[in-house]
């Protein structure tokens, strides 16, 4: 019956690629550039005027977006700008009814804030919001274990400042664009100037492979679940699929404030080991906090140095740090792996607790498993699955695009589906 299954799945992909006309599309090495995606979000709205001049851009670029609405703004005119945007496929949001400062407020208060606007939501699309965005980014507790929605944040523009003018709010944009990102922008009556930064960033973004996408198109592409007790600003894909274990650095409980002195005896990676492996390690760290940890890199000697490289990847529990991210910050600061007095693991905010830090390593070409398109080692159908979401357009990368050639034609088209099926069939 497994069987049976397995070969109804894969003929329905199979064809599904034929009706969608990818039979006669063809990837290959020179032309596979990888989508970027990017989340474009707004706050403070809605309205009848800026609003809609933000919607307007971003239907002459087919672009999607994430609103997230002041309860009090809610009227009339403001509706059909609400509705304008979620017919669009754009993703509404919620940002409270007041926007006040939420933190020191009670369970009953906060709840308060946050169902009026979910109702005044379900009024307008039919459904609720799936994400909230609190004011001033200002949290607590008491709203985590109080909002049944993610908490996100995003990269600041300063585009709700005056004397900070669309060439500049642009540049932000800009500057801070990377896979994964969330941008915080605001619609708010009158932010003209905000409406001239994205004339500006949303072209050039496109020239550089950026896609728009809504929150939750974002989390199901980069393939994450998002969790509670956490504030987003990136949603990053997991980049160790293609590592394994190479060397155990720490494993216990060590939990305390970055100011805790314990964090200097608890992860500290060897300098010269770290040399040593060039650039085929990553450090995968296991923690527990709203906030992300960092690797300290630290010199007291001479010129004193403490710089903090963020990770890849983190997800409240996982954080990977690349050799790249670490190699990127030394070149930065004009220093190498053996110059610095310290590297270890630290929290950059909040109480974290750190149970596990692991050296990880590349594996070598010769480990990849032909078909194995997601790099977890294995093939199955799930690799099959990533291929035709990708040649539909549904993923923005292959993680091993090359194992997925199984007709050796240096491409990947529905041919290598076919291929991929009868494979499948025969493990």
């Amino acid at each position: 019956m497994r069987n049976n299954l397995l070969k109804r799945l894969i003929s329905f992909v199979l064809s599904l690629c034929m009706t969608m006309g990818i039979m006669p599309f063809a990837a290959n090495a020179e032309n596979m550039t990888e989508t970027k995606l990017i989340a474009l979000t707004f706050d403070d709205g809605p309205n009848a005027t800026t609003t809609n001049e933000i919607l307007d851009i971003l239907e002459e670029y087919n672009a999607k977006a994430s609103f997230f609405l002041i309860g009090n703004n809610i009227d009339d005119k403001s509706s059909a700008s609400v509705k304008r945007a979620y017919e669009m496929g754009c993703e509404i949001g919620n940002h409270s009814k007041t926007h006040p400062n939420m933190g020191s407020m009670s369970a009953e208060e906060i709840k308060t804030e946050v169902e009026f606007v979910n109702e005044k939501v379900y009024d307008i699309t039919g459904e609720y919001p799936r994400y909230f965005r609190p004011p001033y980014i200002d949290t607590s507790q008491t709203m985590y274990e109080n909002i049944d929605m993610p908490f996100i944040c995003g990269i600041d523009c300063q585009d709700y400042m005056e004397n900070v003018t669309a060439e500049q709010r642009a540049d932000h944009i800009l500057n801070g664009a990377k896979d994964g990102v969330i941008v915080l922008l605001h619609d708010a009556a009158g932010n003209s100037q905000t409406v001239e930064a994205l004339r500006i960033a949303v072209p050039k973004l496109i020239e550089q492979g950026y896609e728009f996408v809504t929150l939750t198109e974002l989390f199901r592409r980069q393939n994450e679940t998002p969790k509670k007790n956490m504030i987003y600003t990136y949603v990053t894909k997991y980049p160790c699929s293609g590592y394994t274990k190479h060397k155990n650095i720490f494993i216990g409980e060590a939990k305390g404030e970055p100011s805790w002195s314990g964090w200097s005896k608890t992860a500290v990676l060897d300098v010269n080991f770290l040399e040593e492996l060039g650039d085929s390690y990553a450090v995968e760290v296991e923690y527990s906090c709203e906030y992300e940890p960092v690797i300290a890199l630290q010199k007291w000697s001479g010129e004193a140095i403490w710089h903090p490289v963020k990770p890849s990847y983190f997800n409240g529990s996982k954080a990977c740090f690349l050799a790249s991210d670490i190699q990127d910050s030394l070149e930065s600061l004009g220093v190498s792996y053996t110059d610095l007095d310290r590297i270890s693991v630290t929290p950059y905010g909040g109480n974290m607790t750190i149970t596990n830090v692991d050296i990880l390593m590349k594996n070598s070409v010769s480990e990849n498993v032909m078909g194995d398109v997601n790099s977890d080692g294995k093939f199955d159908i799930a690799d099959l699955i990533v291929l035709q979401n990708w040649l539909l357009g549904r993923e923005n990368k292959l993680a091993d695009w090359e194992s997925g050639d199984l007709c050796a034609d240096n491409k990947l088209d529905a041919f290598d589906v076919a291929a991929m099926r009868r494979k499948l069939l025969t493990v």
